[in-house]
């Protein structure tokens, strides 16, 4: 399994407009930063999720991501809070 960053300009306007609004632990709603990965190959059953946690964990050092799917792609989306660093972050449209 592995993962490839994709810019959000290649990404369909209705899953980049669900996006970070405010850290759930400081309170911060400034500009919080979102990075978005295409998941290679498709995640398939609860294995193969435990699987992509621990690459997340491991690649990328985040304990938490959101997912999506759009076409024949699994996207997984991670942010954390400029100001506290935390991964609490409340997101919506």
């Amino acid at each position: 399994m592995k993962l490839r960053e994709i810019k959000s300009s290649g990404i369909p306007k209705e899953i980049t407009d669900f996006s970070p609004i405010e850290c759930m632990d400081c309170g911060y709603d400034g500009h919080i930063p979102q990075r978005f990965f295409a998941v290679e190959p498709r995640v398939n059953n609860e294995n193969e999720h435990n699987e992509l946690r621990l690459l997340v964990k491991k690649e990328l050092g985040f304990e938490s991501f959101g997912n999506t799917g759009y076409d024949d792609i699994d996207l997984i989306t991670v942010c954390r809070c400029p100001k506290c660093g935390s991964e609490e972050i409340f997101e919506d449209f």
